[in-house]
């Protein structure tokens, strides 16, 4: 499926993950989108496996960043925001959780006609362990930052591009992807949540998600950010 004229470029983060890498480009070898359609991240990988895939395996429907030192799930998006050419932004992970196909023909039938848009998919066919665990989240959250929050974990995302320049330290852990949600509530953003499909992860584990405790102490750390996220909301695009 090609669609012309996407103003759009999806970011992709890797950080020691070769095999979910190498999966990820051959199933991007066999897609036909615009040139640079996907940016692929290693974000501070401890060998240069990546980059070795990376340059075997090169088409030019994706294309190829590097940050010499990890920068966190939140601060290795937006240091690959810089290198996006059109005027939005996506990301997703690279834990082949979400077929790339699925997620560009997602966005891409969306129509990207306002600055003030923010795309954040809902998750569906999920364990229902996991999907018990986001509502529990989605509740507890909703109270303490006095917006409604529903699949805060939810992605891709999409926003627009002027939304990096904001010159204020965005979260550079996985609480990134609530801060940019919370960010849109308060400002008023027109908020789109299409639906796609997960499923089990392909290669590797989790860097964060190791268990109840890890994912408990995210939420403590997500919900100590309140008045900090706040403040940065004030700043407008």
């Amino acid at each position: 499926m090609v669609l012309k004229d996407n103003n759009f470029q999806i970011v992709v983060p890797f950080y020691n993950d070769e095999d979910s890498f190498e999966t990820f480009v051959e199933i991007l070898n066999k897609m036909e989108t615009e040139d640079n359609a996907f940016i692929l991240l290693d974000n501070g990988s401890d060998t240069n496996e990546i980059k070795k895939i990376a340059e075997n395996k090169r088409k030019n429907n994706w294309t190829f960043v590097r940050s010499e030192k990890n920068l966190g799930f939140g601060g290795g998006i937006k240091y690959a925001a810089e290198f996006v050419e059109k005027e939005f932004v996506a990301w997703m992970p690279g834990n082949l959780k979400l077929n790339p196909s699925d997620v560009y023909e997602v966005i891409a039938k969306q129509k990207l006609d306002e600055k003030y848009l923010y795309i954040k998919c809902a998750r569906k066919n999920r364990p229902k362990i996991d999907h018990l665990k986001t509502r529990i989240f989605g509740i507890i959250a909703s109270i303490y930052f006095g917006k409604k929050i529903f699949d805060a974990g939810g992605t891709p995302n999409l926003i627009h591009k002027d939304f990096f320049s904001i010159e204020k330290d965005f979260p550079k852990d996985f609480s990134f992807d609530v801060f940019v949600y919370y960010y849109c509530l308060l400002n008023s953003f027109k908020i789109k949540r299409p639906s796609i499909s997960y499923k089990t992860r392909v290669h590797g584990e989790s860097h964060w998600q190791k268990g109840l405790i890890s994912e408990i102490k995210l939420t403590f750390n997500i919900l100590k950010y309140k008045k900090q996220w706040k403040d940065i909301s004030k700043i407008k695009i």
